[in-house]
């Protein structure tokens, strides 16, 4: 079967769940993911209509209920597209280093191992950026509820900071001792997303007091941005792709999953499908109830102000924040799960310092791994707390680092040819060279984007300085190749059914 591929050279691929990528020693993850349970980790990490709801402000603000209703729509598309093509990647080359194996395999021999190199370590940054967010507004929630209640209490930012030190210390020890109850607990989150989107809208429309036209939903374009009406509707498309971010994560399961050449595409077919049903469906829900857009562009957590402006009941808004902060909770977990597999799957082929400790298991999952990105989380909390221009520039790396991982290895297909994918459970056939170009467009296209300002005018706290933290992460992931780990990256140690290349 295999023979009549191009394979990459060095290297030969995995195509079920007797030919994962797996390091050539004993120490293995186990099998303990189902494909039910693969899926909702897939889903329940994006939760699209959840997650959105923490970045509402930015679309509203560049053009009101059209701005971000069609602006979802246009960005569904945008990142189906640019998921298909990493679906048939991650088809063709399952492994839990994800993106940084497959840009190896993919990579002409002269450039892989520091192509794959500095994908392994954009990723690693990513996630960090991705943790962050999703703890922090976690920490965020909590401590609004706080002064919900309480008003007399004065939120800081070492509260804030100290709760997030929390939150990831237990999310750390649940996700490394109990991974297999974590994965039994998302298919249980899963269904609790489906659920809440549906008595979510239905308590938004039926409490609140009054409704929005449907002209003020579907067709009145407010633009408050600062931006031109033109381009505050591509700033507000850019804002929206965030509600598909995290596409990626069954990938990191690859080799705990049965099948994964199968059962990681459809998890990330039927996480962007949701995703576009359910976000686009409670926004339009969300628009018709809300009565303030100022008050929701203004709020530190959007979707508290959007529960109390609906519902105008403290009982009724803390039961929805609680739910949120569990959902948002478990996205936390997720992240946690896969930042440990690719951090324990990229020391494994010599690429992180002290790779032979960090390389090993505990209770056949990547424990010492996963501490590192607990430290990570604590060192990068300090930015919450010293500058918060700097921390909003750093999480703005997670979806900007995260298409660029995904959309490389497509680039690098139209320049070497498709020829060296193998033979894999999902294929794009003919229109893989039209997917891959679109995507690898789209994304260097909203690479720009991202960059910009989200209002104007600009000052130094409201200017947008994603790019000079992404040089920085450059910098110090060059000093990391130079120093020393140049000479001990292998790049993926491979095997197919058994035989070692």
């Amino acid at each position: 079967m295999a023979e009549k591929q191009d394979f990459p050279d060095s290297a030969s691929v995995a195509l079920s769940e007797k030919a994962v990528a797996t390091n050539l020693s004993d120490e293995r993850l186990e099998k303990r993911y189902s494909p039910l349970s693969v899926i909702a980790f897939a889903f329940t990490t994006t939760n699209s209509w959840v997650a959105f709801g923490s970045g509402l402000a930015v679309p509203l603000a560049c053009g009101g209920g059209p701005g971000i209703i069609y602006g979802l729509i246009a960005a569904g598309i945008i990142m189906a597209i640019i998921n298909t093509g990493f679906a048939e990647l991650a088809s063709a080359f399952p492994s839990a280093g994800g993106q940084y194996h497959i840009v190896y395999m993919v990579s002409p021999p002269s450039i892989r191992r520091v192509a794959s190199f500095f994908t392994g370590w954009v990723t690693i940054i990513y996630i960090m950026a991705a943790l962050a967010s999703c703890n922090f507004f976690v920490a965020n929630s909590i401590l609004d509820l706080a002064n919900l209640w309480n008003p007399s209490y004065s939120i800081e930012a070492w509260h804030t900071y100290l709760l997030h030190i929390l939150l990831c210390i237990i999310a750390f020890s649940a996700t490394s001792r109990y991974p297999t109850a974590i994965g039994r607990l998302g298919i249980t989150v899963f269904w609790m997303s489906l659920a809440g989107f549906i008595a979510s809208m239905i308590t938004m429309l039926v409490l609140s007091d009054g409704k929005q036209s449907k002209s003020f939903v579907f067709e009145e374009y407010t633009n408050v941005s600062g931006w031109s009406d033109g381009w505050a509707m591509v700033i507000g498309i850019t804002a929206c792709l965030w509600a598909y971010s995290g596409a990626d994560a069954p990938t990191h399961l690859a080799e705990e999953v049965p099948n994964p050449s199968r059962n990681v595409p459809i998890a990330i077919f039927l996480t962007i499908g949701l995703g576009i049903v359910t976000v686009i469906a409670w926004i339009i829900a969300l628009m018709f109830a809300i009565k303030d857009i100022d008050a929701i562009i203004e709020s530190p957590v959007p979707i508290l102000e959007v529960y109390n402006q609906t519902l105008n009941n403290k009982v009724a808004t803390t039961i929805w924040t609680v739910y949120y902060i569990l959902l948002f909770y478990d996205i936390v977990l997720n992240l946690f799960i896969f930042a440990g597999r690719t951090i324990w799957s990229l020391s494994r082929d010599g690429g992180v310092p002290y790779s032979r400790f960090l390389s090993h298991l505990n209770w056949a999952s990547p424990v010492r791994a996963s501490a590192v990105m607990l430290a990570l989380e604590i060192i990068v909390g300090i930015l919450y707390v010293a500058s918060s221009t700097a921390y909003n520039s750093f999480i703005n790396l997670t979806l900007f680092a995260l298409n660029i991982t995904v959309a490389l290895p497509q680039a690098i297909l139209l320049f070497r040819g498709r020829n060296c994918l193998p033979e894999r459970a999902f294929s794009l056939g003919k229109f893989g060279y039209a997917v891959n170009l679109t995507a690898t467009l789209f994304v260097a296209f909203f690479s720009v984007t991202f960059c910009f300002p989200l209002f104007m005018p600009v000052t130094a706290s409201s200017m947008n300085y994603l790019i000079v933290v992404m040089v920085v992460g450059l910098i110090i992931t060059a000093g990391l190749w130079w120093g020393g780990l140049k000479k001990k990256f292998t790049g993926p140690q491979v095997n197919l059914e058994g035989e070692e290349y």
